[in-house]
C-alpha cells in the first residue's frame, strides 16, 4: 500500500505541474480539435455538402441516350459545362477547345467526350458494340479524374435502371455468357478511356503534387527552430547587450531571418534532389521558376517564424501556438488534402495561408506556366513576408522597451 501511495503522489505531482503549463496542454488538446474541425469542413461542409465537380461535356452523339447520361451525371454533384463561356447560349465546346481549357486556362480539370454512335450501345450490357466514352483530364490532378470516373459509373447505372421496364428482366441476368462477358469481363457499366492532357515535362503528376504540399508545411515547422533561437537570445540577455551598439530590433530580427532563409533553402534543395534521384521528379526543367518560388516561400515562412518568436514569451508557448496554427494552415492550405477537393469556401480560406499560395505556385510550375504563372503568387508571398517582418519588429521593440521578464 505504501508503494501505491508513493506512486499516486508522484503521478499527482506531475499532473499538477502539467495543469499549470497551459502551452503544453494546448499542444495536447487543441491540434486534434482543430484538425477534426478542418477535415469535417473539407469533406462534409457546414451543411453536409461537398464541392461539386466541374466537368466539361462534349456530346458528339447528341441523342436521348447521351442526354440521359448527362442528366444522370448532373444529379451526382457534378456541374456540367457545355459551352466555352459557361452560358447557355455560348459557343459549344469541342474536343480541341476542352483540351485547350484544361491545358492552358485551368477552368476545369476533366472533360467528358461522348462519341458518335454511343446510343447504339450505351453500356457494356449492350454487347460488343459498346465503345464507351472518353475522359480527358489534367495529369496534375489525376485523382479528380478517378472520382469523376466513379461518378460516371454511377450515372450510367442510374440511366440503365431508369430504362428498365417492369415487364423486362435485368439485362445480363440470363444463364450463360453474354456479349459483355466475352467482350472483356469488366465489372463496369460503361467503358471509360482516360486520356491525360499532357502538361509539358510532367510525367508522374502525383509525385509532383505531393511535393507541392509537403514543402510549405515542412518549411513552416522548420521555421519554429529559428523562432526558438530568437527566444533563447532574448532569455539569455544577448539581444539586450547587442542593443548597446547602434542596432535596431529590426536588424536583429532580419539577421536571424537571413540565416534561417539560407538554411531553409538548403533543406529544400536536399529534398528536391532526393525527389529527383529517387522518384524522378523533373526539377531541372523548372530550375529558375523553382528557385524563385522556393525563395519566396522561404521568406514567407521564416518571417512567420520571426513573428511567432516576437509574439510568444516562452518556448512552451511557441510550441503550443505554433503547432496548432501550422497544422491548421497546412490542412486548409493543401499540404494534407489537395485543394481541388475542398468546398469553395475552404478553397478561398486557403488563400489566407502561406501553404495555399505556395501550393498553387508549385502546381503552376508543374503545369509549365513559367514565370508568368508564378509571378503574382511570389509577389503575395513576399508581401506576407514583409507584413510579418514589420509586425514582428514592432512587437519585438515593444517587448525590449518593457524591460527584462517581458
Amino acid at each position: 500500500m505504501r508503494s501505491i501511495r508513493i506512486i499516486l503522489c508522484l503521478a499527482g505531482k506531475h499532473l499538477r505541474i502539467l495543469s499549470r503549463m497551459r502551452a503544453i496542454l494546448a499542444v495536447m488538446l487543441l491540434p486534434g480539435i482543430v484538425l477534426y474541425t478542418v477535415f469535417t469542413f473539407i469533406f462534409a461542409g457546414p451543411a453536409g455538402t461537398v464541392r461539386p465537380f466541374r466537368v466539361a461535356v462534349v456530346d458528339l452523339d447528341d441523342t436521348p441516350q447521351s442526354h440521359q447520361l448527362i442528366d444522370a451525371l448532373s444529379k451526382g454533384n457534378v456541374v456540367v459545362i457545355r459551352t466555352e463561356d459557361e452560358t447557355p447560349d455560348g459557343k459549344p465546346l469541342t474536343v480541341e477547345s476542352a483540351r485547350h481549357f484544361i491545358r492552358k486556362k485551368g477552368k476545369f480539370r476533366v472533360a467528358l467526350v461522348i462519341p458518335e454512335g454511343y446510343s447504339k450501345a450505351p453500356n457494356t450490357l449492350s454487347g460488343r458494340h459498346h465503345h464507351g466514352v472518353e475522359l480527358h483530364h489534367d495529369e496534375t490532378q489525376a485523382m479528380e479524374a478517378d472520382v469523376v470516373a466513379g461518378l460516371l459509373q454511377m450515372a450510367a447505372g442510374r440511366s440503365l435502371f431508369e430504362n428498365i421496364r417492369p415487364t423486362r428482366s435485368l439485362p445480363g441476368s440470363r444463364d450463360g455468357p453474354t456479349d459483355a462477358d466475352s467482350a472483356g469481363g469488366q465489372n463496369t457499366l460503361i467503358k471509360i478511356h482516360k486520356q491525360g492532357v499532357a502538361i509539358d515535362r510532367v510525367q508522374i503528376a502525383a509525385k509532383h503534387t505531393f511535393l507541392a504540399g509537403i514543402v510549405p508545411m515542412f518549411l513552416l515547422f522548420s521555421c519554429t527552430g529559428a523562432a526558438r533561437g530568437l527566444l533563447d537570445e532574448l532569455s539569455s540577455g544577448e539581444i539586450r547587450r547587442l542593443l548597446a551598439a547602434p542596432i535596431l530590433p529590426a536588424h536583429i530580427l532580419l539577421g536571424q531571418q537571413i540565416s534561417a532563409v539560407i538554411m531553409a533553402l538548403v533543406q529544400c534543395y536536399v529534398l528536391y534532389i532526393f525527389a529527383w534521384l529517387v522518384f524522378g521528379v523533373t526539377i531541372w526543367n523548372i530550375t529558375g521558376g523553382l528557385f524563385v518560388l522556393t525563395f519566396a516561400t522561404c521568406l514567407a515562412t521564416t518571417s512567420f517564424g520571426m513573428l511567432m518568436a516576437s509574439l510568444c514569451r516562452t518556448g512552451e508557448q511557441l510550441d503550443g501556438i505554433g503547432t496548432t496554427v501550422i497544422l491548421a494552415m497546412s490542412a486548409v492550405g493543401g499540404s494534407m488534402v489537395p485543394r481541388f477537393i475542398m468546398p469553395p469556401f475552404m478553397q478561398k480560406l486557403g488563400l489566407f495561408t502561406i501553404n495555399g499560395w505556395a501550393y498553387d505556385g508549385f502546381i503552376a510550375l508543374f503545369r509549365n506556366e513559367g514565370f508568368a504563372g508564378i509571378a503574382p503568387i511570389c509577389l503575395v508571398l513576399v508581401l506576407i513576408a514583409a507584413a510579418c517582418d514589420i509586425v514582428g519588429s514592432i512587437l519585438l521593440a515593444r517587448r525590449l522597451r518593457a524591460g527584462p521578464g517581458n
